[in-house]
């Protein structure tokens, strides 16, 4: 279960798993514009999904605060260590590239292989908890079904 936003609306620092129905619920179904984007976000996902080497996904931004009109989404894709993208389902490959995944899908894609090992993530994953304000605020990984 995700945590409760701090006074600044965001979540507290660290990272929370969250199924995608509770991420529905919490960030999807609260505005127009997040539902919106929850869309964008569904598709995102399926496609990055059809290519059956999805491993994890983090996502955090002002989708995953208490804003109402969240900007965009902001994700990390880790694929499996044997993802390649030249072998990739042609229809899904929009998502692996920055500037098309940003014209599609409203969102700042960002994508490894599990193989960049754990350290090398968790320095990004601190990475991505300071707000432009430079605040330290939470993020969320996907338990993906």
């Amino acid at each position: 279960m995700l945590p409760s936003f701090n006074e600044d609306g965001n979540l507290p620092e660290g990272v929370h798993l969250a199924t995608e129905s509770e991420i529905e619920s919490r960030f999807v179904e609260v505005s127009p514009r997040r539902k919106w984007l929850g869309e964008r976000l569904r598709d995102l996902l399926a496609l990055a999904g059809s290519t059956a080497k999805l491993q994890r996904v983090f996502l955090w931004g002002s989708f995953v605060t208490a804003k109402e009109a969240p900007r965009d989404l902001d994700l990390l894709l880790v694929m499996t260590p044997d993802f390649n993208l030249e072998h990739a389902p042609e229809g899904c490959k929009m998502v692996f590239e920055h500037v098309q995944a940003r014209i599609s899908f409203n969102a700042d894609v960002f994508w490894t292989r599990a193989s960049i090992g754990e350290s090398t993530l968790e320095l990004w994953l601190d990475t991505y908890q300071t707000a432009r304000d430079f605040k330290r605020r939470g993020i969320v990984e996907v338990i993906l079904s």
